[in-house]
């Protein structure tokens, strides 16, 4: 099943409704974020047929890093909506991050949105225990804003 969303929040972990938006690469045990567990990563929203054609979208993603002291110090992270480039970013602490969409990679059918994570590493890789995902980011909200 896929999300219709807009200009609402995703929300993730074991209760949000990321679970409705055909995931990839997302642990969902958690409560209320989701990690990357590979280097690759993301879900699909639908918009149906009345996003207006000029409009300007807008992500924001609140995330957080998988970070570990002498081990990682940052996670680097590429994002694409339906396989266009969108942006890239480096995060060393939790922030919540503005992508303007380009007007090409939005469709009426929706967005398909992924976050590739050159960087993940795996707690066990790092010594530090024995989960071998690939953590990259904690992804707690995700919002996309419809502007006129």
């Amino acid at each position: 099943m896929v999300g219709q969303f807009r200009n609402e929040i995703v929300t993730f972990g074991r209760n949000g409704n990321i679970k409705d938006m055909d995931p990839y690469g997302l642990d969902l045990s958690e409560q209320s974020y989701s990690w990357t567990q590979e280097e690759v990563a993301g879900f699909s929203i639908m918009f149906g047929s009345s996003m207006p054609i000029d409009a300007a979208l807008r992500l924001h993603v609140a995330a957080r890093p998988f970070i570990q002291a002498s081990h990682i110090d940052r996670q680097q992270f590429f994002v694409f909506v339906n396989g266009l480039y969108v942006g890239f970013r480096t995060l060393v602490v939790a922030a919540e991050i503005e992508f303007i969409l380009p007007r090409n990679t939005q469709s009426p059918r929706g967005l398909r949105i992924e976050f590739v994570i050159p960087t993940a590493s795996s707690p066990k890789s790092a010594g530090i225990s024995q989960d071998i995902r690939k953590l990259g980011i904690a992804l707690e909200k995700l919002r996309l804003v419809l502007q006129k």
